[in-house]
């Protein structure tokens, strides 16, 4: 069985791979590698160091000791002096790896200690003093790096070992690894004569950098290969093409994963339930019984009995796995890809049999689970409902939860089963999260420290009710202080809305009631701003009581009324004083300061005596204002009335998006959005997505707010804005089903279409 597969696998790779001859175009190709890579990272690495200088500098200023103000400006200065030294060092450093990759020589890093040309006394004597913490920053980016750009690394591993003409590389001996790039970037720190604690600052500034501008040189160089035809269908998907999918995809079932079937579901009694496995009241998964029902014709024809390999030896082949997996996480290595484990799994099994001369398969049983497993962790790193970094770390509990699976088949059929149930709650609670909105790195290491404390036990000694709990209420501690910022975010949002949905209003009034009048300037400007502001305030503090609010709107028509000159009836010396008294109880609410207020009442009230007659006119005359120029923006005016503003820019930029009102499904959907419920828009202008959870419906415009996992405002969208998303693809609803649940169903959809469609050719391939 495993010569077959070996043989299909070699086959496999000649269709994928064009590239005849690796040693006949890597002087081609090497260089335009190298091209495209300090194309993409060069101007970064000048940018950082411009940036240094900015950030040292802000740190003197706010130091709290005058040794350490003189510390930074002396890095500052030092810095400022070599900074083109190090870029160049920088680029040195990556054209050396290249060169020895060529060569096949794969040690890259170079001591630059030796470059007695740039390098003073002082350097010397302080290498030694930093060079631990110096190994300790660099490893923690390094570490960090590959675990964000896992997917790319996969990718780019397989293709440099071809064009190493197939050694094994490991991913420090890729030339464009983070291994390589940290070194050739942290390399030269050692010719700064500065405090260790100012380079730990320095290299972990490059951080943020490194990750912001890594990723594109990795998708062009990737694309470059493929084009080349060096590995051109890895199944390993990139984040970039999954994360910018316009909808979500089920992960397909190929070759490895052909279907598989299981036994009842009940463990054997050489496989006691582990200790640490206090289960409830089962609850039987029904989709695990329609993959058995779908998966069972994988083995009817396979009626010639064969020798398998000894449980021990299986469960030995695993621990050595597992221990590997350990060591590779804490080293910062690459995770096996979920089909490659079946393989390197096959193969330690292989070493650790006893040679007797006879041929052996693993347990059809255990094969079935060993896929299965398979199955479920590729579903898990193609989910798009997952962050890719979380998909890195989950994708390494693919051994351990093997081991389990093994040993208690009801991992699958019991939505109760423990190990099923941690997996749900790690990834429910990731679904929101970002690099952004975990700035200190508190809920990643959270995850990270549950994966790598099953990877150091042994299945039986996991207590994983104590870890769900552990988890749970970490995650409701971090869930307390989102809300806290989350309700003062909708508060925020609620008050700005009161405000623009007064201020709305105030100049609906204004609008309506002066568009038909030739005003006094006087009056036209006391209309726009302070009475506009008294109408505002009135309707923030009123909005539910309009008897309070009618009054004030009425004020605007009894002034204007006044205010017309050639009426046919004048106001009377009562109506202009009703009039001015009220606007002195109006001007007031706003703070006017009493002086004001008298003023402006005395100098409005002889206006309107004058142009109602009852005083003789002055020889000065008063200017009106026509409806149409009081509300026009002029170019040569900054100090116009804000209302006036407010309307021009309401009439340009409405807070609602026009978006044409379509009710099909893609309204419902937006819709029946509930709050709670996670969605991804994809953010154009940042070429990435951005995680959003619906927090609050406003009671006012109806509009959905949207906030980040830390409780900060993403944005706000209408319901036909977001159905408007929806159908375009610029938002994709994430999922909250259990994870498990998820994956089942999707195993099973593709199970029973295989099934179906090629019952033959299952049977065949199953008998081989």
């Amino acid at each position: 069985m495993n010569d077959n597969k070996d043989n299909k696998h070699t086959s496999n790779n000649d269709k994928i791979v064009n590239f005849q001859n690796p040693e006949a175009n890597l002087g081609q190709i090497l260089p335009k590698i190298h091209k495209i890579f300090i194309t993409g990272l060069k101007p970064s690495i000048q940018k950082y160091y411009d940036k240094l200088d900015d950030t040292l500098f802000d740190m003197a200023e706010k130091a709290e000791t005058n040794d350490m103000q003189t510390q930074y400006f002396e890095a500052m200065r030092t810095v400022r002096k070599k900074k083109e030294l190090m870029v160049r060092k920088f680029s040195d450093n990556i054209q050396y790896a290249f060169k020895q990759f060529k060569k096949g020589e794969f040690d890259y890093i170079k001591d630059n200690s030796k470059d007695t040309d740039t390098l003073n006394t002082d350097g010397l004597s302080l290498v030694e003093e930093k060079e631990l913490d110096k190994k300790l920053a660099v490893t923690n980016l390094i570490e960090k790096s590959n675990t964000y750009f896992h997917n790319q690394l996969y990718a780019l591993e397989k293709r440099f070992t071809l064009l190493a003409g197939g050694s094994d590389l490991k991913l420090s001996q890729i030339p464009i690894s983070p291994h390589v790039i940290v070194h050739a970037f942290s390399a030269p720190l050692d010719l700064l004569p500065i405090e260790t604690n100012t380079l730990l600052i320095i290299i972990k500034l490059y951080e943020r950098s490194l990750i912001e501008n890594l990723g594109k040189p990795y998708e062009d160089i990737n694309q470059y290969l493929i084009k080349q035809g060096i590995y051109p269908d890895i199944k390993f998907t990139l984040p970039g093409q999954q994360s910018n999918a316009p909808y979500y995809r089920q992960p397909e079932i190929t070759g490895a994963q052909q279907p598989i079937s299981h036994d009842s579901g009940q463990q054997t009694s050489q496989n006691p339930q582990p200790q640490g496995y206090r289960q409830q009241a089962p609850i039987d998964d029904q989709t695990y019984q329609t993959i058995l029902s779908a998966l069972n014709e994988r083995h009817q024809d396979q009626i010639t009995p064969v020798a398998v390999y000894d449980a021990n030896v299986v469960n030995s082949a695993l621990s050595l796995l597992q221990s590997q997996e350990l060591q590779q996480m804490n080293a910062g290595g690459s995770a096996l890809s979920p089909k490659q484990i079946k393989e390197v799994l096959i193969k330690r099994i292989q070493e650790l049999d006893v040679d007797d001369g006879q041929q052996r398969n693993v347990n059809k049983t255990d094969e079935d689970t060993i896929d299965l497993i398979s199955m479920l962790f590729e579903f898990l790193v193609e989910d798009r409902n997952l962050p890719a970094p979380i998909q890195v770390l989950l994708s390494r509990l693919q051994i351990p939860y093997l081991h389990i699976a093994l040993k208690d088949r009801r991992l699958f059929s019991n939505k109760n089963n423990n190990a099923r149930k941690l997996l749900d709650v790690l990834a429910k609670a990731s679904i929101g999260w970002t690099e952004e909105s975990d700035r200190n790195n508190v809920f990643i290491n959270k995850v990270e420290s549950i994966v790598q404390h099953v990877l150091e036990h042994q299945q039986d000694d996991i207590d994983f009710p104590a870890l769900i709990e552990s988890f749970q209420a970490f995650d409701a501690k971090n869930k307390k202080k989102t809300q806290v910022i989350e309700k003062r975010t909708f508060e925020k949002a609620l008050g700005e809305e009161r405000i623009f949905s007064a201020k709305a209003k105030t100049a609906e009034i204004l609008e309506t009631k002066m568009k038909k009048y030739q005003l006094p300037k006087q009056v036209t400007d006391l209309l726009l701003t302070p009475w506009a502001n008294v109408l505002t305030l009135i309707h923030l503090r009123h909005h539910e009581e309009p008897d309070v609010i009618e009054p004030y709107v009425k004020f605007v028509d009894k002034l204007i009324f006044v205010s017309v000159k050639d009426k046919k009836k004048q106001a009377t010396k009562a109506q202009v004083s009703h009039v001015c008294d009220f606007l002195s109880n109006g001007l007031r609410l706003v703070a006017f300061d009493e002086r004001n207020v008298k003023q402006k009442t005395a100098d409005l009230y002889r206006l309107l005596l004058q142009i109602n007659g009852l005083e003789q006119v002055s020889d000065q005359d008063h200017e009106f204002v026509l409806p149409q120029e009081a509300f026009r923006i002029k170019e040569d005016q900054d100090e116009q009335p804000e209302i006036v503003h407010f309307i021009a820019n309401k009439k340009i930029n409405d807070q609602d998006r026009q978006v044409e009102h379509i009710e099909d499904d893609y309204y419902q959907k937006a819709q029946d959005l509930s709050v709670g419920d996670w969605i991804e828009f994809v953010d154009a202008d940042q070429d990435g997505n951005i995680r959003a959870k619906l927090s609050w419906i406003s009671p006012i415009s109806h509009k959905r707010l949207f906030v980040n996992a830390r409780g900060i405002k993403v944005t706000d969208k209408s319901v036909d804005e977001i159905a408007d998303d929806f159908r375009t693809g610029n938002a994709v609803k994430l999922d909250q089903v259990p994870l498990f649940d998820r994956a089942m169903t999707a195993i099973a959809d593709k199970v029973e279409k295989k099934t179906s469609d090629t019952p033959s050719e299952e049977h065949n391939e199953s008998a081989q």
